[in-house]
């Protein structure tokens, strides 16, 4: 967490913005210090900040920034933009991120602004750490309402790469007083869609684990052609090989299914 000292100086950079004309500082000032206080008091192990797609910077980077990507959060906040972050995020789940993105914004414009402090979003991707590793990234989005009725986007970010394998990008929103989710976007379960007939028939002889002549064997067709599929269904589900393959169909149900 940052020094008192610190961390005052931060939030008075969230107030500048959120109130360049210092009208209400004073109120506010004690308000978002108690904030993110909370935030580091019930989320210590998490990289807290402000979340640059809703306010013009990053005001705000909790110390173990560096923790989690390698990076001097105090750089950042000086020197950082949405491309800097970008060109970090894999070049594989960057269409995709994009595309959470899009949800984001339109579900938001669809909802009453009063009640945009009560949804929270959730994007799954893999991003890129200094030692030159990618690691999967649970990025929460929310937002709390200030007593002045201004609004404090922030993020809170977590390495969950020891969780598991990864499995494609995935975007989910919640709304409080919901049981279910409102929204959920899966890569996966988008590229599954788009299966083709040959791949449903090719996908259960490789999980019997057919090599690409005992497959091609058994569709009547050539070894070439196998080889190919397995190809274009490494490159439509961002895996290298089968085991990834058949690990990514799991996740998203359909292994089981074919």
């Amino acid at each position: 967490m940052h020094s008192h000292l610190l961390l005052k100086r931060r939030v008075n950079h969230i107030i500048s913005f959120l109130d360049p004309d210092h009208r209400e500082a004073e109120e506010i000032d004690e308000e978002i210090m108690h904030t993110f206080c909370n935030l580091h008091r019930i989320f210590p192990e998490w990289t807290i900040c402000t979340c640059r797609f809703m306010h013009s910077n990053f005001f705000y980077i909790s110390e173990n920034f560096r923790d989690l990507l390698g990076l001097d959060p105090s750089i950042g906040i000086e020197t950082w933009h949405l491309d800097n972050f970008f060109d970090r995020v894999h070049p594989a789940d960057m269409a995709d991120f994009n595309k959470g993105i899009h949800l984001l914004e339109g579900l938001l414009q669809k909802e009453d602004p009063e009640e945009h402090d009560r949804f929270r979003f959730i994007f799954n991707y893999r991003v890129l750490r200094t030692d030159g590793r990618y690691i999967c990234i649970h990025d929460e989005k929310a937002m709390i309402r200030l007593k002045n009725g201004q609004r404090l986007y922030f993020l809170l970010l977590r390495d969950i790469s020891h969780e598991g394998t990864f499995s494609g990008f995935k975007m989910t929103a919640y709304k409080t007083g919901y049981n279910e989710k409102v929204l959920e976007y899966y890569a996966a379960s988008e590229a599954t869609a788009q299966l083709t007939p040959r791949e449903n028939e090719l996908i259960p002889l490789m999980k019997q684990g057919l090599s690409i002549k005992e497959a091609a064997g058994c569709l009547r067709i050539s070894p070439n052609t196998v080889r190919n599929m397995r190809q274009k269904l490494f490159e439509k589900f961002q895996v290298n090989n089968v085991i990834e393959l058949l690990n990514r169909l799991d996740v998203s149900g359909l292994a089981a299914a074919v």
